[in-house]
C-alpha cells in the first residue's frame, strides 16, 4: 500500500510493488520480528533467529514476520 494525499485527507491505496522490494520488505519484517523476539525473552539470538525463520518459513501466524506481511495484505485489500 501506499498513502495518498487529496485535500488534505489521506488514504492508503494497493500498488503492485517489484520483486526486489517484496525480497527486501520480507528481510526487514523478520529482522524486525527476531529483535522484538530477543528483547522480550531471555533466549539467545541465535535461537530467536532460528525459530523466526523456520516459522516464517512454515508459514505459521506464529511468526511476528508473517502477522506483518499478512497485516499488510488485509490493508491492501480493504483499499481496494
Amino acid at each position: 500500500t501506499t498513502k495518498i494525499a487529496m485535500g488534505g485527507i489521506s488514504y492508503a491505496s494497493a500498488v503492485d510493488i517489484a520483486p526486489q522490494r517484496r525480497v527486501d520488505l520480507a528481510i526487514k519484517y523478520i529482522a524486525q520480528a527476531i529483535s522484538a523476539r530477543s528483547h522480550s525473552n531471555e533466549r539467545q539470538f541465535e535461537e530467536n533467529l532460528a525459530q523466526e525463520l523456520i516459522l516464517a518459513a512454515n508459514n505459521s501466524q506464529e511468526s511476528r514476520a508473517v502477522k506483518r506481511k499478512d497485516e499488510i495484505e488485509r490493508i491492501a485489500v480493504s483499499a481496494r
